[in-house]
């Protein structure tokens, strides 16, 4: 389960990287809407996969 999640947040720390770059660069607001809305979808992904870790004892 611990390899799982250290992926899940080097997909989260990419996806945050991308939504920086798009700010930076003045991406158009969807874009930035965009990849904002599926990192929380991944955040949220982590947490759910965190919480079955300690629940199940891993």
């Amino acid at each position: 389960m611990k390899t799982e999640i250290g992926r899940q947040r080097a997909v989260i720390a990419r996806l945050h990287h991308e939504l920086y770059q798009a700010k930076i660069h003045g991406s158009s607001l969807a874009k930035i809407e965009k990849l904002r809305r599926r990192m929380m979808a991944e955040e949220k992904k982590l947490n759910m996969m965190i919480f079955a870790a300690q629940v199940k004892g891993d």
